[in-house]
């Protein structure tokens, strides 16, 4: 390609870039964060290493997007320093997206529309709005799959010792980032071995060799991270039931199957197919539209031919991976969009392989118009699913933080359980937290110091529980040692529920009860006491009740 024309083509696509930027950034700015976000960013601003560690082997997810997450927050805690990871990932992978379909289109026009087409769906606009690692992935992936495309279309291995590298550091990055790269590297692994296989006999050995050499650090680092913590986490977790099999009623594997393809035809189409029956039509249909694809690409030795088709061979068997994983109770298949991301990229390259050799077979003309009404059509429907989408700025649990506050406007110490931990911070991300390690006298506890000016707290989190009960009798001893620990009169209890169980007034009167006689059978006083709905908030302080009032509200601020 002309130097000139590479240079337009990269304007063109950077041009692209920034108009999927201002959709991104204006949600970026003005929507909340989610819970799971703050509980990544407190794993992220662990002031010791070793405390650092242990958060992260606590949740299932690799350790390098904590850390780029760590260095983001240097600049502020704002909605857009939390974002800004994902943000910049999502934008350059708009762009990967625009050079990686022209490896696998003849024109670079529907490179454009590629890069267009992703960066406007509100799939890609979600996932780079959230406080995770999904996106940083997607950007690995894609930079190491322009690599692999680059090393594909090269004639022989001369020359290709340099992309070959770039591959396994960028494959090996996207591994370290999230772990459904596991499934992108699976799968191109496996048709690298095939391209070798297929290759004369007299430089088979040879080519099998190459593969084995570039994989190798890529494989290495998925098996350490597997051993140290994917394994574990390869389970079925309770809020993704329904995306593994077996754990839907009287369901067949075909059944689980079809059901999630569906879910995941659902996460990426801008409509909503509701019935199964025309879903199946759907299906039909691409499976017709891939097989006519390889067919048009089946003379793989002609310019870009075999990267198109494996684009389209490596998207089909990502999927055969997820169900498999799915009908084996080890990864969600057809789960939240998150999890299915890693798709979305490759249908969109699938789509545009087809559309370039549908376009060369048709008059220049009506391959213009084509492309002018599929800009059109992703430019309206875009601002059409970006105008529906919700706006939510508040932060969530406001109501309960609020009420909080009002009934312990200056607390010395808060005691929190594993859950609620990262409730209060999401509403004190702006103090500095300073890990104790834990209590002295209370083992399970962890002791966090917080400063803000001239303020100071504590905050104990009990390790032992998930979301903390007010009549357990064993609450009581952790309360009060915790409390000698760091020779404290009183400690104040923020407990939100995980999930609203409403109450009558009757089942708060008695629940309230039996946790003041608990309280006091203990040496302890809890008092004020407010109950709203499922939420708690109360103080414990060492010694018998002055007779105050104690309150207990009827309802829920959730």
């Amino acid at each position: 390609m002309p130097r000139q024309n590479a240079l337009a083509n990269r304007v063109a696509l950077s041009a692209v870039v920034v108009v999927a930027a201002l959709p991104l950034l204006y949600l970026a700015v003005t929507q909340r964060i989610e819970f799971d976000g703050y509980w990544n960013a407190f794993v992220a601003i662990q002031d010791k290493w070793k405390k650092f560690l242990a958060e992260y082997h606590a949740n299932p997810h690799p350790p390098l997007y904590y850390l780029v997450l760590r260095a983001s927050l240097w600049f502020g805690r704002s909605h857009l320093a939390y974002r800004a990871p994902s943000v910049l990932a999502g934008l350059a992978s708009v762009y990967l997206v625009g050079s990686a379909a022209s490896r696998l289109a003849r024109s670079f026009l529907w490179g454009l529309l590629a890069a267009l087409a992703y960066g406007l769906a509100i799939p890609s606009i979600v996932v780079a709005l959230e406080v995770r690692g999904y996106m940083l992935c997607t950007f690995f992936i894609l930079l190491s799959y322009c690599f692999l495309l680059d090393v594909l279309t090269r004639e022989g291995p001369a020359g290709t010792t340099k992309l070959r590298i770039a591959f396994a550091a960028t494959a090996a990055l996207a591994c370290l980032a999230d772990y459904y790269s596991f499934f992108y590297v699976a799968a191109v692994f496996g048709i690298a071995v095939i391209l070798a296989v297929l290759r004369p006999s007299g430089s088979r050995g040879k080519a099998l060799l190459r593969e084995a050499v570039t994989f190798a650090p890529v494989l290495a680092v998925m098996a350490f991270l597997f051993r140290t913590n994917a394994r574990e986490n390869a389970r079925v977790w309770g809020h993704l039931r329904p995306f593994y099999y077996g754990q839907t009623a009287g369901e067949s594997r075909g059944g689980f199957v079809l059901r999630n393809l569906q879910n995941d035809f659902n996460l990426f189409f801008p409509w909503k197919v509701e019935n199964q029956t025309a879903f199946l039509a759907i299906l039909a249909g691409l499976l017709v539209a891939g097989g006519a694809t390889l067919w048009l690409m089946r003379r793989l030795k002609e310019p870009k031919n075999l990267p198109a088709a494996v684009t389209v061979v490596a998207t089909a068997v990502m999927t055969m991976e997820l169900m498999l994983v799915g009908l084996r109770d080890k990864y969600p298949f057809g789960g939240d969009l998150r999890h299915q991301f890693l798709l979305f990229p490759f249908l969109i390259l699938c789509a545009i392989a087809l559309l370039d050799r549908v376009a060369a077979a048709v008059p220049r003309p009506v391959a213009w118009a084509l492309a002018g009404i599929l800009t059109v059509s992703i430019a309206v429907v875009g601002y059409e699913r970006f105008e529906a989408y919700p706006r939510v700025p508040e932060i969530l649990m406001s109501g309960q933080m609020a009420k909080f506050n009002q009934l312990f406007p200056a607390p010395a110490a808060v005691y929190v359980d594993s859950y609620n931990l990262y409730w209060f911070f999401m509403h004190h991300d702006d103090w500095k937290w300073e890990s104790e390690g834990p209590a002295r006298l209370a083992p399970g506890i962890e002791v966090y110091r917080l400063t803000r000016g001239d303020r100071r707290m504590l905050v104990f989190e009990d390790t032992k529980r998930w979301v903390l009960e007010l009549d357990d009798a064993s609450l009581y001893a952790d309360l009060t040692a915790s409390m000698r620990s760091e020779s404290l009169d009183a400690v104040d209890v923020f407990r939100i529920a995980q999930q609203d169980q409403p109450q009558t007034t009757q089942e708060i009167a008695e629940y309230r009860k039996q946790a003041i006689a608990t309280a006091t059978t203990h040496g302890v006083c809890l008092q004020p006491l407010s109950i709203y709905g499922s939420d708690e908030f109360g103080e414990v302080r060492a010694g018998a009740c002055d007779g105050g009032e104690i309150t207990a509200d009827v309802g829920s601020l959730h």
